[in-house]
């Protein structure tokens, strides 16, 4: 599979191989610090007492054609009305 690799070639691959071990590891550290401070978070007291409530954001449907057409319909009254 791999033979006849040009040496610089495959000294980018080890320098690339060894950056990204590298930022695999600084990724863990963070990790292991999200979940430290999550554990804080949810070990306070005043977040078992007073919970607060969950806000779920949603992306806006898209209109249908139907609900186009009568938007259209409605403009083009509204430009004749005025007229």
């Amino acid at each position: 599979m791999l033979t006849n690799i040009p040496s610089a070639i495959l000294r980018q691959l080890v320098k690339l191989s060894e950056r990204k071990e590298a930022l695999m590891a600084q990724i863990q550290a963070i990790d292991r610090e999200m979940v430290r401070l999550q554990n804080q978070v949810s070990a306070s007291p005043a977040n078992i007492d007073n919970p607060t409530p969950v806000t779920v954001s949603r992306v806006a449907r898209k209109s249908s054609i139907r609900n186009r057409k009568r938007t259209a319909r409605t403009k083009s009254e509204i430009r004749i009305s005025k007229s």
